[in-house]
């Protein structure tokens, strides 16, 4: 009986060396790959930026769009109290990945879909290769029309008909009802995603002009998306008064 417990104990070691010795190989963790990189799925924070300016430049050196001298003067006299969201209008698709509330993502093969905790709105992506319908730009609407395509690992959102009545941020840049949006979504790791817009407006803009933000994974086991309902007990409309913080800016156009 203690010969076979010897003979037992070497044996039970050389099982679990050759196990060690023989597991399969974690590439992910062993070369950083993404694992599923077009899984995109899950509850994301928004990096909060309530003034695009600070992610063209820095929060310490804000640089303002590439503005036309219309665009230029509709920033320097936009009124903050006419912000949209204050009259809880919809916040459009660029507020609404720039706001400090989270988003959950759903993804199917042919739809994917954005269901923002700001305002309990949701935005659906096209997935199936249609195109934009014909009368989007007669009929616009607040969280604009989106199709999408994979290019490599990367999500790409073509968007247009987006309601000018939308600013695409807190600090009141504001857009016409000819806007191009395209947004590059791509999973860095397991708990980050890269998200790129480009502003594409040739009645506010020059140029087409971009921001990169990240959405970091949301711990649903330690928080919850919770219920917004903007239109209950709203007293901002109340209390709002005129402010136009921007009266001294001066446009200063890009050399060419």
């Amino acid at each position: 009986m203690e010969t076979s417990k010897r003979i037992a104990r070497p044996i039970a070691g050389l099982v679990l060396m050759l196990a060690v010795m023989f597991q399969p190989f974690d590439a992910e963790a062993q070369s950083g790959a993404v694992r599923n990189p077009r899984d995109l799925s899950g509850i994301w924070r928004n990096q909060y930026t309530p003034d695009l300016a600070s992610a063209i430049g820095t929060p310490q050196n804000p640089v303002q769009p590439p503005y036309n001298a219309y665009g230029a003067e509709r920033w320097r006299t936009v009124d903050t109290a006419q912000d949209p969201t204050g009259r809880c209008l919809p916040p459009g698709p660029s507020r609404a990945f720039t706001a400090p509330l989270p988003f959950i993502l759903v993804q199917q093969e042919n739809m994917i879909g954005f269901l923002f905790e700001y305002q309990t709105i949701w935005r659906v992506i096209y997935m199936d290769g249609r195109g934009h319908p014909e009368d989007i730009m007669d009929y616009p609407e607040f969280m604009g029309n989106s199709t999408g395509k994979w290019e490599g690992d990367t999500l790409v959102i073509d968007s247009v008909g987006i309601d000018e009545r939308t600013w695409l941020d807190t600090a009141g840049h504001e857009h016409s009802g000819k806007l191009h949006m395209t947004e590059r979504i791509s999973k860095i790791d397991q708990n980050t995603l890269r998200w790129t817009a480009t502003f594409d407006d040739p009645v506010f803009f020059t140029r087409p002009w971009s921001i990169t933000r990240s959405f970091t994974r949301f711990d649903d086991s330690k928080d919850r998306i919770l219920p917004y309902t903007c239109t209950e007990n709203n007293l901002d409309l109340d209390n709002l008064r005129p402010h136009q913080p921007n009266l001294d800016y001066k446009h200063q156009p890009e050399s060419r």
